[in-house]
């Protein structure tokens, strides 16, 4: 009766009536542990049999950071070079507590110097590869294949493969330090993009993110080939420009970048025509960007801020997890600068299908006529230059006995080469007795010939000539225009132009013309950015023409 009455009183027991709290399998800590993995533990990691959820005993504790180092670091910040649009990055450690991919590196660390004989392809895929998601046909394959990619040989794969192989170059950067990882990211994009073109998307972001956790400039050399390509994949497109005025790609990766229109895909822009387009539309683009990005453009664009964590979608352990923080000009967001980018690049277009003497002609709508100045200027200039290249070409070889020597003109050579030859002419005059002397100075000759042996007046006076009067037949105010573009003085120029009353295109014909006719070659030319300048072969003799005639 008792223990029923016990019982009974037992319904009283609130604590009784609340379920029980589940035992959790592991506390997080307030501070980070530390495990170290000896190898045989990371082999054991490596080859485990796969077990149910129910089997397996989790130990959260192997994921906490292995080090609160990264915790401490203060964030770094620096300017890229070459890329004027990127104002700074700033690099944030990442605050993630736990490192769940801390096993993968200590297993790449093991397995980096691997080697295996040859063995024949065997198809692996992972939506992020680890070693212990492989085979061990597939391991073999995989060390093998990596040490056929480490001596260039590029032999067949699959995109896990691939993955696997840049977790590598990501984690290990004791292994493989900026400069050779990028190389390595570049050279296995170039080739296997044309098999695997899935990894366009990835390596645009991941090449783009070692660039600027690193601080290395963007790899042009290395993807110059298929940058147009690589722009329309980039998320963040403004890491793959660069200054226009640094030549090399800007202009392609500008195109790419602002035009609606991609002149690749043109009726006739393939096949023989290829490198023609691409060399004349970049170039002629070019000086449209100078232009372009010279102006207010630029300057009045807001500056946007993107955070982001760096390498996402990769394999990333703690060793190099961070996050970027980007300041950046996006000049993308002004319709106005696409509309002249567009409608530029199809003006350019239509030059060259002149040229080949195609009749169809692209749609221009609303190209400023400054625009439209500049590329006709380009084009006036280039086809000049290959019509004289076509017409030496085409000279027949007894006419090119007749040219001008190519060597630089020098007053003091032709001067050396008159003096030499009365030398001779005396020599002849007087006979063997004068060889013994064919050493003796001008001031001896007539006690070696018997009578003076003087050079011709107007040898003797030529260097008087060509210091005080020899000016070409040029006004001082054309020589001043001269000067100022030896100086690169632009308002200089300008202003010379206006005081003659002439365009300056006709002030530099005139000085041509002149040049042409007494000095054997042409003086200036049009540079990239649309102004006169000086040719840089014969920069040293007309500054000293220029010398000796202002003095």
């Amino acid at each position: 009766m008792v223990a029923f009455e016990d019982d009974r009183d037992d319904f009283w027991d609130v604590s009784k009536l609340v379920p029980k709290k589940r035992t959790p399998l592991s506390q997080f800590s307030s501070s980070p542990k530390v495990r170290d993995f000896s190898v045989s533990e990371v082999v054991s990691l490596e080859t485990e049999k796969k077990t149910s959820n129910e089997d397996r005993k989790i130990d959260f504790s192997i994921y906490e950071s292995a080090s609160d180092e990264r915790e401490k670091r203060e964030p770094r910040s620096y300017t890229p070079a070459g890329n004027s649009l990127i104002k700074r990055v700033t690099i944030k450690s990442s605050l993630d507590r736990f490192d769940f991919y801390d096993t993968f590196r200590k297993a790449a660390l093991i397995y980096y110097d691997y080697k295996c004989p040859k063995c024949d392809f065997v198809s692996f895929y992972s939506y992020k590869p680890q070693y212990s998601q492989m085979t061990a046909e597939q391991k073999k394959y995989y060390f093998y294949w990596r040490d056929e990619v480490r001596r260039k040989r590029y032999i067949k794969t699959d995109y896990s493969y691939i993955y696997l192989y840049v977790y590598e170059i990501l984690n290990l950067p004791e292994k493989c330090d900026a400069e050779s990882g990028l190389n390595l990211l570049c050279e296995l994009w170039s080739a296997y993009r044309g098999t695997l073109p899935r990894i366009d998307q990835s390596f645009a972001l991941w090449v783009q993110d070692y660039c600027l956790v690193y601080g290395l400039e963007c790899p042009f050399d290395k993807i110059k080939d298929f940058l147009f390509d690589v722009i329309n994949a980039s998320a963040f497109k403004e890491f793959y420009l660069s200054d226009i005025d640094k030549g090399g790609n800007g202009a392609a990766a500008m195109i790419a970048y602002l035009s609606d229109y991609d002149w690749r895909r043109g009726k006739y822009a393939g096949g023989d025509n290829a490198e023609m387009y691409r060399a004349h539309v970049e170039g002629a683009m070019r000086r449209v960007f100078i232009r372009l990005l010279n102006r207010d453009a630029v300057e009045s664009a807001s500056v946007a801020t993107l955070t982001k964590t760096a390498f996402a979608g990769s394999l990333c352990t703690h060793t190099v997890k961070c996050n970027l923080e980007i300041e950046y000009t996006s000049v993308a967001d002004s319709p106005e600068m696409r509309a002249i980018v567009t409608s530029a690049v199809k003006y350019t277009e239509n030059k060259l299908r002149a040229c080949l003497g195609v009749k169809s002609r692209l749609a221009i709508r609303d190209l400023p006529d400054e625009y439209k100045r500049i590329i006709d200027k380009y084009f006036e200039a280039e086809f000049a230059r290959l019509k004289k290249e076509r017409d030496k070409a085409n000279q027949p070889e007894y006419e090119r006995l007749y040219d001008a020597p190519e060597e630089k003109v020098s007053f003091a050579d032709a001067i050396e080469i008159e003096r030499a030859s009365w030398k001779m002419t005396a020599r002849l005059v007087e006979g063997t007795e004068a060889e013994e002397e064919s050493t003796i100075s001008y001031a001896e000759q007539d006690t070696a010939y018997g009578k003076a042996v003087s050079l011709p007046e107007e040898l003797e006076n030529s260097t008087e000539a060509l210091e005080n009067n020899d000016t070409y037949g040029l006004s001082d105010l054309e020589i001043g225009y001269l000067q100022a573009a030896a100086e690169e003085n632009n308002e200089k120029m300008q202003a010379m132009a206006r005081e003659i009353g002439m365009p300056e295109d006709a002030v530099a014909e005139k000085i041509n013309e002149a040049f042409a006719d007494n000095f054997g070659d042409v003086a200036l030319e049009l540079s990239d950015d649309g102004v006169y300048r000086v040719i840089e072969d014969y920069f040293e003799e007309i500054g000293e023409w220029l010398q000796k005639i202002t003095k």
